[in-house]
C-alpha cells in the first residue's frame, strides 16, 4: 500500500478508527504510535481489506492484529501453530488487561468449558486456536461476530515454505463458515512462491500485500567449515562463554540436543536441551526461563523459536546445515531483536552434508513441491561452500536485492573468528 492508497482508505469513519487504534495502543501497550510497516497493516484491517504482511522478526507483527481486535466489534480468531506460542501471547495480553484466551488439548476440560462460555457471552476480544481445532470452533461459534481472522506464522500454510502443517491447507473452508471475516496473514519470511500459495489457500481477494525489507543491518552472518565434530563443539563453547547475553544453538535432529548440551556443560557452558518430544510442562519452563534470562543457552531443534520474545539474544549458532534459506533466516533472525548487534554463525563439517541429504529426502516425501525443496537445498549448499556475500544470497532467495552488505564474513575481509572468541 503506497501513500496514495493509504490516503484513499483514510475516509472519515476509518480515520476515527485509526485514532481509536492509536489510543488503544497507548493505553494498553504504552506506545505513542505504530511503526510505519505496522500502520499499513492496521489501516488495511480496519478498512475491511484482506492483508498479507511479511514483517521481519522483531517487526511487531502481533500488534498488527491485537490492536484492531480491540477496536473491532466481536471476537478476533487467531490461528497459531504452537501451544507454547498461543500460551505466551495470551499471558502477555492478560498482563496488558486485554481479554484473550486460547483453546488447546493441553487444557483441562473445565478450563476449556470456561473459555467456550466466555466466547459465547462475548467476553473475549481474541481467541487463539490451532488449525486442528477450527472444525470444532465453526460448529460451536453460534452467533458470535468474527470481524477478523488471523493466520499467524502463515508460512506454515505453504508446501513451498518451511514448517509446513498439512492441517493449514483446509483453513480456507472454515473461514467461510465464520461469516467471511477480514483475513490477515502474517509471517517473518516468505518467498514469492510461499506468498502466492498463502493467498490462494486462504482465498484472499484483492489483498493488501505489505512486504517489508528482510534486511536487518544489526545481524552479522558468518560461516566456518570445521575439520571435525570435536573442534566444532569446542569453538561453539568458546563463543558461548564470551557471549554477553542469551544464545540459541540449533542442531538438525532431536537426539543431538541432549548430546550437544551435555558436552557444552562439560566444557563449562550451562546449556539446556529443547525439542518437541519433551513434556509440555518442561518445555514451558525452559521457554519461561530463557525469556526471563535465567537460562542463557538453549540447544534446540527448529521446534524452538516461534514467538520466543527474548530481545537479548546476542548469538545464534547453527551446528549443521538447514535445508531451506527461509528457515535458516528466520531461526538466525531470533538474534538481535532489540536492534543491537548480534552474530549469526553457522559451523559445519563434511558429515553434515549426509545428514542434510537424508533430511532433504524425508522433506521431499512430505512436500508437494519437490522443486522448492531442491532449490532451497542448492541455495543453502552455496551459502556454506561459496565465498559470496552471505546476506545477498539469503535475501536474494527471498526475492530482495541489497546493494550494500551491512555485515558478513565474506564482505568484511578483515573479519576473523577471533573477533568472537578473544
Amino acid at each position: 500500500m503506497d501513500t496514495s492508497d493509504e490516503r484513499a482508505l483514510l475516509h472519515g469513519s476509518l480515520m476515527h478508527s485509526l485514532t481509536h487504534a492509536r489510543a488503544i495502543l497507548k493505553k494498553y501497550w504504552g506506545y505513542d504510535d505504530f511503526r510505519w510497516a505496522q500502520r499499513k497493516v492496521v489501516i488495511a484491517a480496519l478498512s475491511g481489506r484482506n492483508v498479507l504482511a511479511v514483517l521481519p522478526t522483531g517487526g511487531g507483527k502481533s500488534l498488527c492484529f491485537q490492536v484492531p481486535a480491540m477496536v473491532l466489534p466481536g471476537t478476533t480468531i487467531v490461528v497459531s501453530p504452537l501451544i507454547s506460542l498461543m500460551q505466551d501471547q495470551v499471558e502477555s495480553l492478560k498482563r496488558h488487561n486485554v481479554p484473550a484466551e486460547f483453546l488447546s488439548s493441553s487444557q483441562a476440560k473445565t478450563t476449556q468449558l470456561e473459555v467456550w462460555d466466555m466466547l459465547q457471552r462475548g467476553k473475549l476480544k481474541l481467541l487463539y486456536v490451532a488449525p486442528e481445532r477450527l472444525s470444532q470452533l465453526t460448529e460451536r461459534i453460534g452467533k458470535i461476530v468474527v470481524p477478523l481472522f488471523v493466520m499467524d506464522e502463515a508460512h506454515c500454510i505453504s508446501e513451498w515454505g518451511h514448517d509446513f502443517r498439512p492441517h493449514y491447507r483446509a483453513v480456507g473452508k472454515y473461514i467461510q463458515r465464520l461469516g467471511k471475516p477480514t483475513i490477515m496473514a502474517l509471517t517473518a519470511s516468505a518467498t514469492v512462491g510461499t506468498r502466492n500459495d498463502i493467498l490462494s489457500v486462504l482465498g484472499m481477494k484483492r489483498p493488501v500485500v505489505s512486504l517489508n525489507s528482510f534486511d536487518r543491518s544489526n545481524l552479522f552472518f558468518a560461516v566456518l567449515k570445521m575439520p571435525d565434530e570435536q573442534s566444532r563443539i569446542h569453538l561453539c563453547a568458546t563463543m558461548l562463554k564470551k557471549c554477553c547475553g542469551s544464545a540459541i544453538v540449533y542442531v538438525p535432529t532431536r537426539n543431538r540436543t541432549d548430546g550437544t548440551s551435555s558436552i557444552l556443560r562439560q566444557l563449562g557452558v550451562e546449556a539446556f536441551p529443547y525439542h518437541a518430544g519433551l513434556p509440555a510442562g518442561e518445555r514451558t519452563k525452559l521457554v519461561d526461563g530463557f525469556v526471563s534470562g535465567k537460562i542463557k543457552v538453549i540447544v534446540a531443534t527448529n521446534a524452538f523459536g516461534m514467538g520466543i520474545d527474548n530481545p537479548n539474544v546476542r548469538v545464534v549458532v547453527h551446528l549443521g546445515i538447514p535445508l531451506r534459506p527461509e528457515a535458516y533466516y528466520q531461526e538466525a533472525g531470533r538474534a538481535g531483536r532489540d536492534g543491537n548487534a548480534a552474530n549469526c554463525i553457522l559451523l559445519w563439517t563434511k558429515g553434515d552434508l549426509s545428514v542434510a541429504k537424508a533430511l532433504k529426502k524425508e522433506s521431499r516425501g512430505v512436500s508437494a513441491d519437490r522443486d522448492a525443496v531442491i532449490l532451497g537445498w542448492k541455495t543453502m549448499f552455496s551459502y556454506v561452500t561459496q565465498k559470496r556475500c552471505r546476506r545477498r544470497m539469503l535475501l536474494g532467495y527471498l526475492g530482495e536485492d541489497v546493494s550494500h552488505c551491512s555485515g558478513c564474513d565474506v564482505c568484511e575481509r578483515s573479519w576473523t573468528i577471533k573477533r568472537l572468541v578473544v
